[in-house]
């Protein structure tokens, strides 16, 4: 999956008989730095490196399927490199202790809380509200510039609210990320709106119990099965399974 950019340069560089000055190992370390890694290796590959920087991508799944957990990973892989991230955390789920013992150093994250409210029980308005609210974050982060990621959480937040907003919305963003050294990453139960170079990550789980009785069941994992669609490839790409991903809910977040 290389980058609309990345061909420009070869086919210059083709034309002006310059190309044998590039090597194999050249072009790859120079798409390499327009990616910023998912922290799944195995996800990583699927994507050819990572999230594509200057791209608005998402991740979507329902509840326990993984979603909470790549978000992590990805925020851990960026702040241990010493990069900076923003979450604009709409309806304040995350978790920055469990965060933490996935890795995350959070004197390099910017939180954005939302408002602490029950969306199954919230009034329609006030989710509402929530969300516009956290996109105007979101579009502070990537218009103010120096993250490698900025985030929006929406996860659990009921489809019917995401999709009441504009159409333009996701144009908009994505516009405003064009060129830029972040990734814009939204989380959520159902596709929203990447941007045409972007990538939707969707994830399933499996998941695995123990204990013979209702009283001793434990979830002892989860396997998740990432489908990838993208338009710089030829077709969705997938894997069998990411091992030691966990996302046990908006308060338990880890990788085992």
């Amino acid at each position: 999956m290389k980058s609309a950019a990345l061909d420009r340069l070869e086919t210059l560089l083709r034309a002006r008989q310059l190309d044998g000055t590039l090597t194999a190992a050249a072009l790859k370390r120079l798409a390499a730095a327009r990616t910023v890694s998912t922290g799944v290796p195995a996800l990583d590959r699927l994507l050819d490196g990572g999230w594509r920087r200057g791209d608005l991508s998402e991740i979507v799944g329902g509840r326990s399927s993984g979603r909470t957990s790549v978000l992590v990973a990805t925020l851990a892989a960026a702040t241990a490199r010493g990069e900076i991230v923003g979450l604009v955390d709409a309806c304040d789920r995350f978790d920055p202790i469990g965060a933490a013992a996935a890795g995350v150093d959070l004197a390099r994250v910017l939180w954005v809380r939302g408002p602490q409210i029950l969306v199954e029980a919230a009034r329609p308005s006030v989710v509402q509200s929530a969300v516009e609210r956290a996109l105007r974050a979101l579009d502070l982060f990537v218009r103010a510039g120096g993250f490698a990621v900025a985030a929006l959480d929406l996860a659990d937040v009921p489809p019917r609210f995401v999709k009441a907003l504009p159409f333009t919305t996701w144009m908009r963003l994505g516009h405003a990320n064009e060129g830029r050294d972040t990734v814009c990453l939204l989380v959520g139960d159902a596709p929203m709106g990447r941007s045409p170079g972007g990538v939707s990550v969707r994830l399933t789980a499996t998941s695995h119990w123990t204990g013979a009785s209702p009283q001793s069941r434990r979830l002892e994992g989860l396997d998740v099965c990432p489908l990838v669609l993208s338009p710089r490839s030829n077709g969705p790409r997938h894997d069998a399974s990411v091992p030691g991903l966990t996302d046990l809910g908006p308060r338990t977040i880890g990788l085992r």
